[in-house]
């Protein structure tokens, strides 16, 4: 759930770009452009430019493995093969990779967004386009020369990571493009309720979206009000006016409170207007949209969740999360030394400190971590989160805490199974009690073990923040679980701790 879940209907007409005529407060929608200069950004943004960049892509690749197997010989090579050889092959292979790529929906949008996904996408496609080239060469194609097997190890790495390296650039220019203006699309919100505020939130917080909100429409607030710093636009019977005032690209339904005839009426409204809308859809929605219909013999029913792990999954998951603490606990145990004797000089008290938490199905452990505050620090302020400028916190705990090297113990209790790698973030019993009776379905984040660090934290969800929103993620993950999801959160969890200053 890295953002608010929003569901296209198709029947709308493609989104035109012209700059929406705002009100003065609304931010500078960035440098005018000419139609033809900014059709030719857009371009630059579109699946068939990333196309034409694999193009790029997989001839700098096959020049890679070439360079690496024949020119620099790793290893030693006893017949040097002539480039010109490979010509052939690498016109072959390029519209292969092309439709292996498209097969594996490397070109489609919502796969565009994250290197970490691409990277396996990409890897996997390759390796089936070389497969498939392969074939090609040795069995159509008459007289085809014997090629180096060591090469096409080096060609499958080669072509994967030039192609990643191109996505990533692409997707540096298109975040680029997002947070300059350049590119940019607006969206008018109905609903300024929960549900609009936190999408209009979003695309504020996440500017290399593309997206920029300008205003609500709602029929509980008079027109000019101020709902998280945009403006009421005016009641949702005035759609056609604002439609026609604002011109936004989009027109996202974020009002839980519509049914399904003003959804419909909505949406007829909207025919042949050059605006493309979208749906927020509430929790209920959601869950409809992720359910299966099973028959029973005639008897109709619809499956909302599974989130009991098969066996299967548990044990790959178990296995996964020993492997992984072990490993860690090993390499860097110089520097859980290193700690612990800093932890003894900065302030009196032990070097590790233990909470008890709530794990999965309820069941209660002592979670282990560097001692970060001064010793009986409860005892004297009393139980609670822990705030930014903190004063219990020692000096080394500061540090500690803010690349959350404290938490680094907690892999002995992964290994001794209390604990996952990647779960929902363990709490305490009293938050746990608290939390149950102001959040719905609170207790269902309890079904998987808990993680050292999960779907919500790499999200930008740590430390004092909306407990209803970190559990919509917690139970994402939950409904969500794979192997890969636990190895990109692990990737994204290295990535924020040396670049994200919120912790504390």
């Amino acid at each position: 759930m890295a953002e608010p879940r929003i569901v296209e209907l198709p029947r709308q007409t493609a989104a035109e770009t012209e700059p929406m005529l705002a009100p003065a407060r609304q931010p500078d929608p960035g440098p005018q452009r000419t139609p033809r200069a900014r059709r030719l950004l857009e371009f630059t943004l579109s699946p068939f430019f990333v196309a034409c960049s694999d193009v790029l892509a997989i001839a700098a690749g096959f020049w890679l493995a070439y360079f690496v197997r024949f020119i620099l010989e790793i290893p030693a090579a006893q017949e040097i093969h002539s480039a010109r050889a490979y010509a052939g092959m690498l016109a072959t292979a390029t519209p292969i990779f092309l439709v292996s790529f498209t097969a594996y929906g490397l070109y489609e949008r919502r796969n565009l967004s994250s290197i970490i996904d691409q990277l396996f996408r990409l890897g996997t496609a390759v390796l089936m386009g070389m497969v498939v080239t392969v074939a090609v060469s040795s069995f159509v194609v008459r007289g085809w020369p014997d090629y180096s097997r060591l090469l096409l190890g080096y060609l499958w790495v080669g072509c994967t990571l030039t192609a990643c390296l191109g996505r990533y650039l692409w997707v540096l220019w298109r975040d680029y493009l997002a947070k300059s203006g350049a590119v940019v699309r607006t969206a008018l919100v109905v609903g300024a309720g929960a549900a609009g505020q936190r999408v209009a939130m979003h695309f504020k917080c996440a500017p290399e979206l593309g997206y920029r909100a300008i205003g609500f429409l709602d029929d509980t607030l008079p027109a000019g009000a101020t709902i998280a710093g945009l403006p009421v636009v005016g009641r949702i019977g005035d759609l056609d006016a604002a439609l026609a005032r604002c011109r936004p690209n989009d027109l996202v339904l974020a009002d839980p409170t519509l049914n399904d005839h003003e959804l419909l009426e909505i949406v007829n409204r909207c025919e042949g207007q050059p605006v493309t809308v979208r749906v927020y859809p509430d929790i209920f929605q959601m869950l409809v949209t992720e359910a299966s219909l099973v028959n029973l013999r005639g008897l109709q029913l619809l499956g909302l969740h599974a989130t009991e792990l098969q066996v299967w999954q548990r044990t790959l998951k178990r296995l996964f999360d020993v492997a992984f603490a072990s490993a860690v606990l090993v390499l860097a145990s110089p520097l859980f030394l290193l700690i612990a004797l800093l932890v003894k000089m900065d302030s009196p008290g032990p070097v590790f400190y233990s909470q008890e938490r709530v794990g999965q199905d309820g069941k209660r452990f002592h979670a282990i971590k560097f001692r970060s505050m001064v010793q009986d620090a409860e005892t004297v302020t009393g139980r609670f989160w822990t705030v930014p400028g903190d004063s219990r916190r020692t000096r080394l705990g500061k540090w500690l805490r803010r690349f959350s090297l404290d938490e680094l113990p907690q892999f002995v209790n992964v290994l001794v199974g209390d604990m996952s790698v990647v779960g929902p973030r363990p709490e305490r019993p009293m938050f746990v009690a608290q939390f149950s009776e102001l959040v719905p379905d609170y207790l269902r984040r309890l079904r998987v073990k808990a993680g050292l660090t999960g779907w919500a934290q790499v999200n930008g969800l740590r430390g004092d923040v909306s407990i209803e929103e970190r559990t919509k993620y917690d139970l994402y993950y939950v409904d969500k679980w794979s192997l890969w999801l636990d190895i990109k959160i692990i990737f994204r969890t290295t990535v924020l701790v040396l670049r994200d200053p919120s912790a504390y």
